[in-house]
Formats: C-alpha cells, structure tokens, sequence
C-alpha cells in the first residue's frame, strides 16, 4: 500500500529532525554552542511538535498496517474460497480421469456427485469410499423399480415438509440414501410374500417390531446389541433364498447406519426419524413397537435369553486373519522395506 510508504518516511523524516534538535540542545546545555534564549525556546518548540507529529505518524501506521494485513487476510481467503470453489467445479472432470480407479467406481462416483445436495460437496477420498459402499452393497436401483422409488421419493419429501430446512439439509446424503434403502426393503418383503404364495407356505405375518432402545444403546450395552442381534435373526428366518438373505444382509446394515446418524443428530433428528420409520413403515410394514408393557416384556426376554447363552462359543465359521488385516500387514511390510532400502 502507497500510503504506508510514504507515512514510513514521514516518520524517518520526523526521528531525522527529532535527533537533530536533540543534538542542538545537547551542545547548547554542555556549552559547546551557545544558542541565545529565543533560539533555544524555537529549538525546543520545534522538538515538542516533532514528537507529537511522529507519535501521531506512527499511530497512523499502525492503523495502516493493521488495514492492511486485514486486506492481505481477506484476499488470502479469496483465494482459498476461489480454489476450493474450483476444486469442487471441475472435481468430475479429476473423478473421471483417475488412473487408479476403475470405470465402474469413476461412474458411480460421478453419479454421487450429482445426487448430492446443492450445499453439500464431499472430497475426492469419501466420494470415492461412498461410490466403492455403494457398488458392493449393489444399491443402484433397477429400470423397473424406478417408478416405485418415485413414490417413495415423494412420499419422503411431503414427510419432510414441515421440518426446518436447516435441519434436512445437515443430513446431506441421507436425503437420496434413505429412500433406496426404503425401496430394497419392500422388494425383500414383495419377494417372501410372493415365494410364500408359490410355495404354499403359512401366512406371511409381517415383519416383527423393532426397538429404539437398541439402538439408543448400542455398543454401551451388550443386551442392547444382543437384541439387535436376534431382532435380525428372526428377520432373516423369514427370508426363504439365499438370494433374500443376502439382502436382508445389506439392507440391515443400511437401516441400522441411518438410525445411527438420526440417533445421533439427538432432537434435531426426532421428526427426521420420525419420518424415516413413517416411510419404512408405509411401503414396508416394518414398524417401532410403542406399547410400554410390550417393551418390558422384550427386555426380559432378551435378558433372560443373554444368561443362557454361551458367549465362548462361535456362531460361524471364524478367522482372526480378516483380509484387511493382511493387506494391511503386507502393506506396511512392504513399507518397512522400501525405507530401509
């Protein structure tokens, strides 16, 4: 800035005069060079308006400076806002041109980014982690089922209606997630129900009522997840291929990572999730048991079910070798090695 220029040698120029008359005044009191008494009273008028006129500079330096780092501050945030602007503009033209990725993830990944909300933008690493859930939990939708989803999509916005905008839109993806989640549970549903007609089968009774508390409490109480547990178990009883099993797999996974989330957004979540168990219970016939007497029942039985079992004995084939602890392990070995080389 000019101004701070010019007022940095104001002030050179003002200490320059100071330490001139200072030195007039020194050699006048020693005896060195006698000044007669008017030059001594204009020597030491001129040093008083020196010095003020040079605290008053340096005041306004201060201030200059002050402005000015403020102008430096506010163009560095620019900057920042203009780039991370752009990083999100061209952010799926550096999606689709990631050699490291396969064509599958770089489309889906593509196709996140434009179900995203318009406030919402995600990095490059999680757009890609969310694309990678979504290709193995196989959550894309089928051409045939499109106009169900509609429906559910409609359905879900007019539940939505009446909650504060602020609060729908901090749940960002949870907005376009919920309703396929919605949407596979009542195929799976559709599908028992149309193999039990095939097959001659007792009546489908519908799909057993599930607890809040189990998900309030879960991992803080071992009953809380146990429960879970057998609720899940008696769920996937009901499903009769291995195909339906399966996606009572991934569905649950699903519906438990939504509860989750809203359980966690605590009363900015109640009417959101109230909404959710509306919907699932709608298209689904999934639904919350409400009924005090009923709960109490649920949680002495999970109680008494949690004391008889044998928690050292495994339930499925068991590995402690998972495959992501050996790829990790093989990659920091490899890692290990490259740094002593």
């Amino acid at each position: 800035m000019n101004a701070i220029i010019a007022v940095q040698d104001l002030i050179k120029q003002n200490q320059k005069r100071i330490s001139i008359l200072q030195a007039q005044i020194a050699d006048h009191e020693s005896g060195r060079v006698r000044m007669s008494a008017m030059a001594m009273a204009s020597t030491e008028n001129g040093l008083e308006k020196s010095k003020e006129v040079l605290e008053k500079n340096q005041l306004i330096l201060t201030e200059l400076q002050k402005h000015d780092l403020m102008e430096l501050e506010k163009e560095q945030r620019l900057k920042e806002a203009i780039k991370r602007k752009n990083y999100y503009k061209y952010q799926k033209i550096r999606l689709k041109r990631d050699i490291e990725k396969a064509n599958d993830q770089k489309l889906e990944a593509m196709m996140i980014v434009d179900e995203l909300p318009a406030d919402v933008n995600l990095e490059d690493d999680d757009i890609f982690a969310i694309a990678d859930a979504t290709i193995k939990l196989d959550l894309r939708v089928h051409d045939e089922l499109d106009q169900e989803l509609e429906e559910i999509k409609v359905d879900f916005a007019e539940l939505l209606k009446n909650i504060k905008k602020e609060n729908v839109s901090t749940l960002g993806v949870l907005n376009t997630h919920i309703p396929v989640v919605v949407l596979h549970l009542s195929v799976l549903v559709s599908n028992i129900k149309d193999n039990i007609k095939e097959e001659n089968l007792p009546q489908f009774k519908g799909l057993p009522k599930f607890e809040d508390w189990w998900i309030e409490e879960l991992w803080s109480n071992h009953q809380a997840y146990f429960g879970l547990y057998k609720w899940k178990d008696i769920v996937m009883s009901l499903c009769i291929s291995a195909d339906q099993r399966r996606a009572w797999d991934v569905i649950f996974a699903n519906w438990v990572f939504v509860k989750k989330v809203l359980n966690k957004k605590g009363k900015l979540g109640y009417e959101f999730n109230i909404a959710f168990d509306t919907l699932v219970q709608h298209h689904t016939g999934l639904d919350e048991e409400l009924d005090i007497e009923n709960l109490k029942s649920m949680e002495n039985i999970v109680a008494v079910i949690t004391e008889k079992e044998d928690f050292s004995v495994y339930r499925k084939k068991h590995n402690i070798l998972t495959p992501y602890l050996v790829y990790k392990r093989e990659k920091l070995d490899y890692q290990e090695k490259k740094t002593e080389i």
